[in-house]
């Protein structure tokens, strides 16, 4: 009870001072764990003082978990937009097209090519018919009834037979190869999605050229989970940790969700000497959106106890203003 008539008198005594006095006092006032203080003095005496647990706030935003620019792989006349702005598409699904004329007929002439057997199975007979005849001039060999310089150069012959049949067996695979290179140059007109996710912005309308300077058709969102973002003063960075409980306040849908840091920057940033700290939070359901504003809270149970009241009552007499300081005092 005389803890707070102390912070309720300090509150009395902000009444008679400046605008600029009040705002410095009641920044102190909160962070001695008094609580937030509001500039009008019979609101602020009307609430307790010292809370139980120091919360720690800050405002943010929240972010997609990816923001990615899908680009045409290819560049040519855009033939096709196969998504609208907010649709959802699956990994691999056709976001837009590019002509793709001259690669469909590549694709027509390769599988064409790619089915011709006929010099293959010419070379396949032509060994098989080499093959008998060496045996037959090794029978007659052993009898003694063919000459030494015709078993040779009838070896000779169904090496070359084999060997006709093996370039022909290589031409087969090389036509196959080039089949699946022109499928892949035909496929490659098509601009996919890389992952699932929501179409947040079209770039390109059918008829426009795509340029390898300007490749991007379409800006795509992974938005089953969020992060939430917020830079904390590097002097406070001390207090949380990656896995601290922390509540998210989003304020478009007034929904409070209860979450852990997952991510603390390692280095401070020179202009605002804030760390970045990062909350994810689940969306499968899509009802939140980024971008969103967003207040983070830490409860002081959850990143270490307090100090003690008469620590935080020396460190308001040494850089408050008197009228914290009489408040206090009485």
């Amino acid at each position: 009870m005389k803890r707070s008539t102390k912070s309720t008198l300090a509150v009395k005594s902000l009444a008679t001072k400046p605008l600029a006095q009040l705002v410095f006092s009641a920044t102190i006032l909160w962070g001695i764990g008094v609580g937030p203080v509001s500039l009008n003095p019979i609101a602020s005496a009307q609430t307790s003082a010292f809370s139980q647990q120091h919360l720690l706030v800050y405002d943010g935003f929240t972010e997609p978990e990816h923001d990615i620019m899908v680009a045409a792989a290819e560049v040519g006349l855009l033939i096709a937009m196969d998504v609208n702005i907010g649709e959802r598409v699956e990994a691999g699904q056709t976001i837009g097209r590019l002509d793709n004329e001259i690669q469909a007929s590549a694709v027509k002439l390769a599988e064409l090519q790619a089915r011709m057997k006929a010099n293959e199975q010419a070379a396949a007979v032509e060994a098989d018919l080499q093959r008998k005849r060496l045996t037959m001039v090794r029978e007659l060999a052993e009898k003694k009834m063919a000459r030494p310089d015709e078993l040779r150069r009838t070896e000779a012959d169904l090496e070359i037979a084999d060997a006709k049949l093996l370039a022909a067996q290589e031409q087969t695979h090389l036509r196959r190869l080039e089949l699946e290179r022109y499928q892949l140059q035909l496929d490659r007109r098509q601009i996919v999605s890389p992952v699932r996710g929501v179409i947040a912005e079209l770039f390109r309308e059918p008829g426009e050229y795509v340029s390898p300077s300007d490749p991007v058709i379409a800006r795509l969102l992974v938005i089953d989970r969020l992060i939430a973002v917020f830079n904390v003063p590097a002097e406070e960075i001390t207090r949380m940790q990656v896995g601290t409980p922390a509540r998210i306040f989003l304020r478009s849908i007034g929904k409070t969700i209860e979450t852990k840091i997952v991510s603390i920057a390692p280095n401070i940033d020179g202009e605002s000497g804030t760390v970045r700290v990062r909350v994810e939070l689940d969306n499968a359901d899509h009802e939140l959106r980024p971008g969103d504003r967003c207040t983070l809270s830490i409860s002081g149970s959850s990143v270490g106890a307090p100090g003690r009241a008469g620590d935080s009552v020396s460190a308001v007499k040494q850089f408050a203003p008197f009228s914290v300081q009489e408040g206090l005092t009485r």
